[in-house]
């Protein structure tokens, strides 16, 4: 219930002050696992994806996170998983599975951290996504986030666009690390192929 009370209340206050514009979110599968995988390039980007998507999207959210003041509260609520530091990538993998595992929406950003040098393009890959839904046979909904950078700073428009589920495919010819790294820019090129010709 809190979730979707703040879901509301996010995509409210987007709306008014960034006016925020969600396209083909129809293309979330709406039942069973899914992954939302899009860039990032901002602290804003999982209540912005969130707050766009159609279903209950979990994100995995340092542990620190959760003893701060006000945030030990939202975060909960938002559907946020803790990770403990240093342990995380096992741990990440671990609790990522789990959440697919059950059915869940899973978000999810390729580039693991912000790009906040060139968000008009994706900075580095990472394979976790690839890698959760090759395991758990999840179809991957590549999103494109615009503008969140801009959020707090300007009125400027935010858009997020859902773009077809990918259904990738284990091919017992490639090793493990080739598999990951051919559906980890499989994926990279759904994403981009979203960007509008000219700046949102």
């Amino acid at each position: 219930m809190l979730y979707f009370i703040f879901k509301n209340l996010f995509k409210i206050m987007f709306k008014v002050l960034n006016r925020l514009e969600i396209i083909g979110v129809e293309n979330i599968p709406t039942n069973g696992p899914a992954l939302l995988v899009a860039n990032h390039v901002s602290n804003w980007d999982p209540p912005v994806l969130g707050a766009a998507a159609n279903r209950q999207v979990c994100f995995l959210a340092k542990e620190e996170l959760f003893r701060i003041p006000v945030l030990n509260f939202l975060l909960p609520a938002w559907g946020a998983v803790p990770i403990k530091r240093g342990r995380g990538d096992r741990e990440a993998i671990s609790k990522s599975m789990e959440i697919l595992s059950d059915g869940k929406v899973l978000g999810i950003f390729i580039e693991g951290t912000r790009n906040r040098e060139n968000p008009d393009k994706l900075g580095k890959l990472h394979s976790g996504p690839a890698m959760f839904a090759l395991k758990n046979n999840a179809p991957v909904v590549p999103t494109l986030l615009l503008n969140t950078q801009t959020i707090g700073k300007s009125f400027k428009k935010v858009k997020v666009i859902f773009g077809k589920p990918i259904y990738l495919t284990n091919d017992p010819a490639l090793e493990k690390k080739e598999l990951y790294a051919k559906a980890t820019q499989e994926i990279a090129d759904a994403i981009e192929s979203l960007r509008p010709t000219k700046k949102a």
